[in-house]
């Protein structure tokens, strides 16, 4: 019994010696559970406050600046922006760029003080139903409230509800899995790309081939490229066909963010596949930036809710601006001169993202 111990302590310190020199494995294995739960604790908010709220005013006097106190009085809503066209602020909420809009009728502070009850309408982007909801529903119970308690209301209030009427989670959640199946599926092929070349010992002959290393990589991406457009293809029809994704027929500016976001993830796999020595390494990095991606792009959680330096992290991430892009499009009715604007991060991801892969590369395969 005491040999069989003696050979059970002689493997566990090999074994934990190969672990404490395997040092990149090791951040990753402590970090992981680290950042999981400094983002679920921190950062996620399932009754978010302060939501971005345009105000479209035709007047900017005291009836006004009350009716925007009392609203972010609620504690839900916090104004970032004015204007009087209604369709620029209907653009905004298209965009992602506010969550609500509250449309002043013309000649607000006149009606109400006449007693002629306009009415006001507060327009919420119900297609993420767990930011709308809580929201538009405190305004009601509100306002419920006050018309209960005795003197009539001096105005009417109209809640639109223009892209989910039914507040179904499936219209928020389904357009959100197309580009999260892509990332975690991209990311880990281009992630092990490479790191199957070290492995198999192909990895140094790479170098002595006669063609740019950009060209390399470009070659090794390209049958991946291929394969994620096709996947997002299959995947937007099944969603279309038996998941009632709205289909609004071809879209070119749709396709062009597909491949821009392709392009950016399987960027991003080949340079964690260079990082990496071995595939547990690999799918330990593809990991790593899957968790924030799904946690702070706005797939799940409202965007807007989280703290300020969750939004900067989530800003940076190729899957944020894509879920905006394929939610607009699908769901909002945004238009395509409004794409580029949104989908140019990531555009610039995949560049910065190959520009690292291809300097890693040179630098790895040097004669």
């Amino acid at each position: 019994m005491s040999r069989w111990w003696r050979g059970v302590t002689a493997i566990a310190a090999k074994e934990a010696l190969h672990i404490v020199r395997d040092r990149l494995t090791l951040a990753l294995l402590i970090s992981v559970p680290l950042v999981q739960l400094l983002l679920f604790g921190t950062a996620i908010d399932l009754h978010p406050k302060g939501l971005p709220t345009a105000v479209v005013a035709y007047e900017d006097d005291r009836f006004t600046q009350r009716a925007v106190e009392e609203l972010e009085a609620v504690g839900y809503f916090k104004v970032v922006a004015r204007t009087d066209d209604e369709s620029k602020a209907r653009r905004w909420l298209a965009e992602s760029r506010v969550q609500f809009v509250l449309v002043l009728p013309p000649q607000f502070g006149f009606s109400a003080f006449s007693g002629q009850r306009p009415r006001v309408s507060l327009i919420a982007d119900d297609s993420d139903p767990v930011a709308a909801l809580v929201a538009t529903q405190t305004v009601e119970s509100r306002y419920a409230a006050a018309t209960q308690a005795g003197a009539p209301p001096k105005i009417g209030l109209d809640i639109e509800r223009p892209y989910n009427p039914g507040g179904e989670s499936r219209r928020f959640i389904v357009p959100g899995l197309l580009g999260v199946v892509l990332t975690l599926t991209l990311v880990l092929l281009g992630a092990f790309a490479l790191v199957r070349e070290r492995e198999q010992g192909s990895f140094e002959w790479l170098a002595l081939l006669p063609i740019a290393r950009s060209a390399l990589l470009v070659g090794k991406a390209l049958p991946y490229f291929v394969l994620g457009c096709l996947l997002f293809g299959l995947l937007l029809g099944v969603c279309t066909v038996w998941l009632d994704l709205p289909w609004r027929g071809f879209s070119a500016a749709l396709w062009l963010t597909v491949m821009a976001f392709v392009a950016a993830n399987l960027a991003l796999g080949l340079t964690l596949s260079l990082l990496a020595r071995n595939s547990m390494q690999a799918m330990q990095l593809g990991v790593f930036f899957y968790l924030p991606s799904m946690l702070l792009s706005g797939f799940m959680f409202p965007f807007h809710g989280m703290p300020g330096w969750a939004q900067a992290i989530g800003e940076c991430l190729p899957l944020t601006h894509f879920l905006r892009v394929v939610r607009g499009l699908l769901l909002k009715n945004l238009t395509t001169a409004s794409v580029p604007e949104l989908a140019w991060p990531i555009l610039l991801f995949a560049v910065l993202a190959g520009l690292a892969a291809t300097a890693l590369f040179r630098r790895q395969t040097k004669a």
